[in-house]
């Protein structure tokens, strides 16, 4: 094919194998971008809280909040004159994500789930590991948990001793329970 460019005539040829590069080149441009906007999204959502902290625990609520991510923190959180170390909990259902704070003294460590609305404290006695107190911002709060429920998660495991990391899970995996 014979194309006349700014009065000069120019031979040009469309070969099928330059075509056929040209189209894998823009399919791996597509793809390479399509990877990088992937990891720049998964980058901002793990790191959009300004904390880069490891998975501590995972699991699951069997409830309406789904799924559980446990995250550390260097936070530390202050009642009755002890410190408590913060972990984060993120649900599939982001209204029940909330921090649990950890007393490590003692056989039975101390443990406090809480948000901006409500705060239980979880504790092993003889009779066992479970939750031993709850306070809530307002009465509509409270509403919105079971006591029934509350009741049956006095005991959650029958032992005096219990691991951090069983506690820590057994509180996210059934505080979810507790609302109504």
């Amino acid at each position: 094919m014979t194309v006349e460019v700014y009065g000069a005539k120019r031979n040009i040829s469309f070969k099928n194998k330059n075509l056929n590069t040209m189209k894998a080149i823009i399919n791996n441009l597509k793809r390479f971008t399509a990877v990088t906007l992937s990891l720049m999204f998964v980058s901002t959502v793990l790191f959009a809280d300004g904390e880069a902290s490891e998975v501590y625990l995972s699991g699951t609520s069997n409830t309406s909040a789904g799924d559980f991510v446990i995250t550390g923190t260097d936070d530390v959180y202050h009642y009755q004159g002890d410190e408590y170390k913060v972990y984060n909990v993120y649900y599939d259902n982001p209204q029940n994500n909330m921090k649990i704070a950890v007393r490590n003294e003692g056989n039975c460590k101390c443990y406090i789930a809480y948000t901006d609305s409500y705060w239980f404290r979880y504790n092993c006695t003889r009779e066992g590991f479970g939750v031993r107190k709850a306070m809530f911002k307002s009465p509509t709060v409270r509403d919105g948990f079971d006591a029934n429920a509350y009741h049956n998660q006095s005991i959650l495991v029958k032992s005096r001793r219990i691991d951090k990391d069983q506690a820590v899970g057994l509180i996210a995996a059934y505080l979810p329970k507790l609302q109504g």
